[in-house]
């Protein structure tokens, strides 16, 4: 590392540091062994935004047990002693406490005695605090009374790449008294508001907090207990990221950590922070007393017990077997489940308090089953019942089973099923009549669920799967344009169509713009949006669509489960779309047919299907002044950069040969000009000699006939898809003959460089069991054809995807691949019948393009 003591001097000389207050504490010092390597992959790749960072330091707090957390800021966040600081009312450290939290991967967190579910794992939290600032400083008074200080200067650990640990850093731990820690924090330009928020702590001043005596009922539970132990971490000469941290944001996404009920409470810059949930509005709430519409309920065994209401001393019922029940249920007008909150308690759901602590933290359910329902996001049943105590598990957090707890749960359903009832009326109610729909008034009903999920999205810095681009940080544009939205009717400015890409979803959400973004290049796109009444009934489909993605969000479900539903959504749309889709044998049959039909444009729309086959992404224009499209070679299958493009145009004719002057060379080099194309492709059922000969290579124009493009197509899909790069060769031949050499001799290249064939993909489906329709991967195909053929270097998964991308082309309705994983929608004797049956109906003259052996060898 070199001189460290020379670095310290020269770049931290004015830094805050706890070296010089109160006194040495020997023989305990900690030790730091973390290095620069190990510092940038589990800090500033772990915690990619500033904002999300920070919220790691309030995390410890709820780990520690803090009931009450001060949050503090510089006004200035981006002066130059500007510092952030965390204060607690949680179990502190020690001297071997520090040791432990300076011990990376030593996590010494678990299930706490109050039942919180623990958040931090592996002991790295507080490197986060690396991303924002280079110095951190820890004052704790811990369980012994004592006061004890340390500080770290990320900076001591130097910048040699490639370390994972160091020599032994030492950091001396200092004894303080509380004069000390006044005159510690005084160094700082924000130390009053640090000592405020630390006399806060000492003299046991709450945080307001939601009232849960209010919606548990009953008497009055004892007042919060009082800590005497408190921990103020401070952070300090702020780097770039934590110059960049932006208050605001910070503050919602505090409130959106906090659940409803919760027993933190955190004040950010002297304000109480309130759980965003509280400002979802309650559509109905009943009180567990006189008012409860529920006069019995029913046990499994038929049994019917009858439930007691009163208000004296307070609201309650009283329920056979099981005893007094106080509470409130509550029904939201929006979801209150999901989002950062739940990772430290569920806000929705059944909250069972029993002698005023809450028992199913962990199970909001309570042990019920078959609840899954819209309504359940939405619901709240806060309920006390003391009397189950003796029903308690040893370690207080769960239940014996028993008479008690079967006639509690039975209770329970019957609260949930009230809530449904009246949430299922309600929601029909809600949604448009006929004639609100014939006038558009649609309200903000359908799009409220969109809006929330991007406000969620945008607090906790994770937009969701739908929004485009969601892999990077929203845009300040983005932002702006959020901004000006007031209400769930801004939420979508427009609908449009966009050529997003061909492996690109069908529908996304465009932020920047507000606008629900259609893919044109989508499979499903081009074949149902040819007409402009299909592109209206796929704008609409597409709306719904993404509005359906954003209310799963709202009901609970989880962004990795809506991942996979979308990914079956896309391919099953994939699939549906190539149902309609020609088979590679079928463009090559029609090409030939389309050549001599003069009566419409038959073979105009063919050629098009025949040369995105062979993989060019094609533009499709006809009309006058234009060729009948544009194709272009991708440099990378899937990208936007081009290797090279040509226009291409259709000539059929009734006769056996197209004449001179059907051809129009002149309109087909305007027309690579117009495009700014390489190359210019006409394709005929023939083309007459002469002097039209001479005119192809004088123009650069590559004459083709449809039974030669019919044979490329034969080739791709019997071999697997053409390198682009290999035929472009043959757009600078300017003969009908040429041209067909060319082909002739790539048929032989790929005939001797095939690895494998159909029969051998065939016997590894079934070696593999595969009973389709299902998934599977090239890697595990290609391993199973290689054991089972001893060669341990062939075929590669490259090689095992050629040939399913061409048993595609063969059965596009029944086979689609996607990078590494090959979705079939048949058993392979089904996918080999379907083969031999388009080879036998395959017209003569391409029969010596397509190798039956690769099929049945008999």
């Amino acid at each position: 590392m070199g001189d460290r003591s020379t670095e310290r001097e020269s770049d931290v000389a004015d830094s805050f540091a706890i070296d010089s207050a109160g006194d040495p504490i020997d023989d305990a010092g900690v030790n730091v062994t973390i290095g620069p390597q190990f510092l940038e992959l589990f800090s500033e790749q772990l915690y990619t935004s500033p904002n999300k960072t920070f919220e790691e330091l309030v995390s410890n707090s709820w780990d520690a047990g803090a009931t009450d957390v001060f949050v503090g800021m510089s006004e200035n966040l981006r002066s130059a002693d500007a510092a952030v600081w965390v204060a607690d009312n949680g179990e502190s450290m020690d001297v071997e406490g520090f040791r432990r939290l300076w011990s990376v991967a030593q996590s010494t967190k678990g299930t706490r005695t109050d039942g919180r579910p623990q958040i931090g794992k592996f002991g790295i939290g507080k490197l986060a605090t690396y991303v924002l600032a280079h110095e951190l400083t820890y004052i704790c008074k811990a369980a012994d009374g004592k006061i004890r200080g340390v500080s770290m200067d990320y900076r001591r650990i130097g910048r040699e790449e490639g370390r994972l640990h160091i020599a032994p850093l030492p950091l001396p731990v200092r004894s303080l008294n509380d004069n000390d820690v006044r005159t510690l924090l005084a160094k700082l330009r924000d130390g009053n508001r640090m000592l405020q928020d630390l006399e806060k702590i000492k003299e046991h001043r709450h945080v307001r907090r939601w009232r849960e005596a209010d919606e548990f009922g009953g008497a009055k539970p004892a007042d919060i207990g009082r800590s005497v132990t408190w921990t103020i971490a401070v952070l300090t000469s702020l780097k770039d990221a934590g110059h960049r941290m932006q208050t605001g944001r910070i503050r919602r996404m505090l409130m959106t950590s906090l659940p409803l009920g919760t027993s933190i409470g955190i004040a950010f810059n002297g304000e109480p922070l309130e759980s965003s949930k509280v400002s979802v509005e309650v559509a109905d709430r009943w009180v567990l007393g006189p008012g409860l519409p529920i006069d019995s309920i029913q046990l499994p065994d038929g049994k019917t017990l009858a439930v007691v209401k009163s208000n004296s001393p307070y609201p309650h019922i009283i329920v056979e077997g099981v005893g007094e029940v106080t509470g409130t249920v509550s029904l939201y007008v929006d979801s209150i489940s999901g989002g950062k909150s739940q990772e430290l308690a569920k806000s929705n759901g059944f909250l069972v308090n029993i002698l005023g602590r809450v028992v199913n933290l962990q199970d909001s359910y309570f042990g019920l089953t078959n609840m899954n329902h819209t309504a359940w996001a939405k619901f709240r049943a806060a309920v006390r019942c003391d009397s189950l105590n003796k029903s308690l598990a040893i370690n207080r957090e769960g239940v014996v089973s028993g008479p008690e707890i079967t006639n509690f749960r039975v209770l329970l359903r019957a609260l949930f099923n009230l809530v449904r009832s009246t949430h299922d009326k309600a929601a029909k109610a809600s949604w448009p009549d006929a004639g609100d729909v014939l006038t558009e008034a649609w309200g903000t009903v359908p799009l409220a669920p969109l809006q929330r999920a991007i406000e969620d999205g945008l607090t906790s810095g994770s937009l969701p799967s739908f929004v485009a681009g969601r892999e990077d940080a929203a845009s300040d544009a983005a932002i702006n344009s959020w901004n000006e939205v007031e209400t769930a009717a801004d939420v979508i400015t427009d609908v449009t169509f966009e050529k997003l890409g061909v492996d690109e979803p069908l529908v996304t959400y465009d932020l920047d713009a507000r606008q629900i973004v259609v893919n044109e290049d989508h499979p499903f796109t081009r074949e149902h949006g040819a007409t402009h009444e299909q592109q209206l009934v796929l704008r609409d489909t597409a709306m719904v669509e993404l509005l359906t993605q954003a209310y799963m969000l709202e009901v609970g479900v989880d962004e990795a489960t809506l991942g996979q539903i979308n990914l079956y959504r896309d391919q099953a749309l994939r699939l549906v779309a190539r149902l309609r889709r020609t088979s590679g044998f079928q463009i090559a049959e029609l090409l030939e047919a389309a050549s001599f039909n003069k009566k419409d444009r038959a073979l105009e729309v063919i050629l098009g299907d025949a040369i995105e086959s062979l993989g060019f992404v094609v533009e499709r224009m006809g009309g006058s002044g234009n060729p009948e499209g544009v194709a272009k070679a991708p440099v990378t299958p899937g990208k936007k950069e081009v290797a090279y493009s040509f226009t291409y145009d259709a000539k059929s004719s009734i006769n056996k040969k197209v004449p001179a002057h059907n051809v129009g060379i002149a309109g087909l080099v305007r027309h690579r000009t117009d495009h700014k194309a390489d190359h210019t492709l006409v394709v005929g059922p023939a083309f007459a000699e002469g002097a039209l000969q001479q005119e192809c290579a004088q123009q650069r124009v590559t004459p083709m006939t449809a039974t030669d493009l019919g044979t490329l197509v034969i080739l791709s899909a019997t071999h697997g898809p053409i390198d682009l790069m290999r035929l472009k060769g043959m757009f600078e031949l300017y003969t009908e003959k040429d041209v067909r050499d060319f082909i002739d001799i790539l048929g032989k290249e790929l005939a001797g460089k095939r690895t494998f064939s159909y029969v051998h993909l065939f016997a590894a489906l079934e070696e593999i069991g595969f009973n389709g329709p299902d998934v599977l991967t090239t890697p595990v195909i290609a391993k199973v054809i290689r054991d089972m053929s001893g060669d341990p270097n062939s075929p590669t998964k490259k090689d095992v995807a050629a040939v399913l991308s061409g048993l595609s082309m063969l059965a596009p309705h029944l086979v689609r691949v996607a990078g590494d994983n090959v979705f079939l929608g048949a058993k392979p004797d089904k996918l080999r019948e379907v083969i031999l049956k388009q080879l036998a109906l395959l017209p003569s003259a391409y029969k010596f393009g397509a190798d039956f052996d690769m099929v049945d060898p008999a």
